[in-house]
């Protein structure tokens, strides 16, 4: 039997590329935009000279892996995977989860971009706000069937629950079913009349 190890055949251009993107962005969000290009080939598992084969500079690697973590595609087409579900709320939940997983992901980087002072911040951050804004689009399609139910605009609601994701990515002390229920509901129980709701006056001075 022959035990000599086989070579393992070179990864296509497109793959190696996306394999050090995939590679550069943990870095970018624990280390910042300065992190070296050497570690950045150790973790990716390449000689550093690949990068460079790979990508002209390290700012142009920089800048792909923040465009590959502000892609809104993934977060619009996980939403539109649920968009004919009857269930409301189910639908909203379910965008809540995949943007609370997104800000997850991207508030390090974006902190990180504000810290560098490199080229790549402005870019950056006109990507960022771009994607917001396809991504805020696609959960207002989300909320338009059920817009006959709904007190205010599907406009106005995808950016209250856009802000709300976004707000509670610091600490995140809301669940998602947190989110959808104050949006939908309200923060009073079911039952409570606006009668009861008046706080009672104070007492008199004696």
């Amino acid at each position: 039997m022959d035990m000599r190890r086989k070579r393992v055949a070179p990864l296509a251009p497109d793959e190696r590329r996306a394999a050090i993107i995939a590679a550069t962005l943990p870095l970018l969000r624990d280390e910042g935009l300065n992190v070296s290009t050497r570690k950045i080939a150790e973790c990716a598992g390449v000689a550093e000279g690949t990068i460079f084969r790979v990508f002209p500079d390290k700012d142009s690697l920089i800048t792909a892996a923040i465009a590959k973590a502000f892609d809104p595609q993934p977060a619009i087409e996980s939403m539109n995977a649920v968009k004919g579900d009857p269930d409301l709320r189910f639908r909203l939940k379910t965008a809540v989860r995949v943007l609370a997983r997104r800000f997850h992901d991207n508030v390090p980087l974006m902190v990180a971009i504000r810290a560098s002072g490199l080229a790549v911040v402005t870019a950056g951050a006109a990507q960022a706000h771009e994607g917001l804004t396809l991504i805020t689009n696609a959960l207002a399609e989300l909320l338009a069937p059920d817009q006959h139910q709904l007190r205010l605009p599907a406009e106005t609601i995808a950016a209250l629950l856009m802000t709300m994701v976004m707000q509670n990515s610091r600490n995140e002390v809301l669940s998602a079913e947190d989110i959808v229920t104050v949006v939908l509901d309200g923060v009073l129980y079911p039952g409570v009349k606006d009668a009861d709701t008046t706080s009672a006056p104070p007492p008199a001075a004696v």
